[in-house]
């Protein structure tokens, strides 16, 4: 297995300008401190509401001009703020504002820009999974095909993670792309996959064991070791009391309808469960067009 690098990554940033988008920022810069890259700052505007701290009176027309205007010296104002927080002469800066629809955006920029990651901020306040990674983040998780998510809670620390936790049930043969993402990523932060399995049953049936020696054979040479978890209450609080435990700086999963994410995603009871993860979520969608830069 080779690893056939682009020479210059394509990283997609989107910000509404809170505290919570530029640490993203400043996590996404750390990542990458040692690749070339093009980051792109992606704000977009809403055309009928305006900024949060400002009132819209004029008509849309006009407003949109104004808000787009104003969009982009915010943007600007971001951009020489990160520079001078991480200059890094590796990193290239792109910015870009548009109207409306942040997810379509979002989708339409994946394809025609070739992004081979999208960063996200999230609050990470304390609440079920769905409201912790928060509705944009969640909905571009499921909507992005092409290359994976990094969503960053405000509390997660801007380290190059050394432990990269990976959790499955040995369920389902996943696509090698998916696979050499996770790959990529250990080898490129020189971490330790922690492979979590989340048992429904005790021990692994024939499938179970089929699917883990495709992935361990798809993880060389990064080192690993396989962690079993009961599964008890919900899957989501079996990783987080294995986090809790551990020194994991982040937690890797691969997304399709069958996975132990979309699950987590859906369980009922996890409505009703207080969680905290203070850790990034590397999302990686299940399909044979997504990017294996990480």
């Amino acid at each position: 297995m080779t690893d056939k690098h682009k020479p210059i990554l394509d990283i997609l940033v989107p910000t509404d300008f809170t505290n919570n988008a530029f640490h993203a920022l400043c996590y996404t810069t750390q990542l990458l401190k040692d690749r070339e890259c093009n980051i792109y700052l992606l704000h977009v505007y809403n055309q009928r509401k305006g900024f949060k701290t400002q009132s819209i009176n004029n008509t849309i027309g006009t407003s949109s001009d104004e808000l787009r205007q104003e969009s982009e010296v915010r943007l600007e104002q971001m951009h020489h703020r990160v520079q001078k927080k991480k200059n890094n002469p590796k990193h290239t800066y792109k910015l870009i504002v548009e109207p409306d629809n942040l997810i379509g955006v979002i989708h339409s920029l994946v394809d025609v820009l070739g992004i081979d990651l999208v960063v996200l901020g999230n609050k990470g306040k304390k609440s079920s999974i769905p409201v912790f990674l928060g509705d944009i983040a969640t909905k571009t998780m499921e909507s992005v095909s092409k290359c994976p998510v990094i969503t960053v809670p405000k509390s997660a620390r801007i380290t190059i993670p050394r432990e990269i936790a990976f959790a499955t049930d040995f369920k389902k043969p996943y696509n090698p792309k998916a696979l050499n993402s996770i790959r990529s990523m250990a080898l490129r932060c020189g971490a330790t996959l922690r492979i979590v399995h989340i048992q429904e049953k005790e021990g692994l049936n024939s499938l179970q064991r089929t699917n883990l020696d495709w992935i361990l054979a798809h993880f060389e040479p990064v080192p690993y070791s396989l962690v079993k978890m009961p599964n008890f209450i919900s899957k989501a609080k079996v990783l987080q009391v294995f986090l809790e435990d551990t020194n994991i700086k982040m937690l890797a999963m691969i997304n399709n309808e069958y996975t132990i994410l979309e699950k987590m995603l859906r369980e009922p009871i996890i409505e009703k469960m207080l969680l905290k993860i203070d850790i990034p979520f590397f999302i990686i969608p299940d399909t044979t067009k997504v990017s294996e830069e990480f």
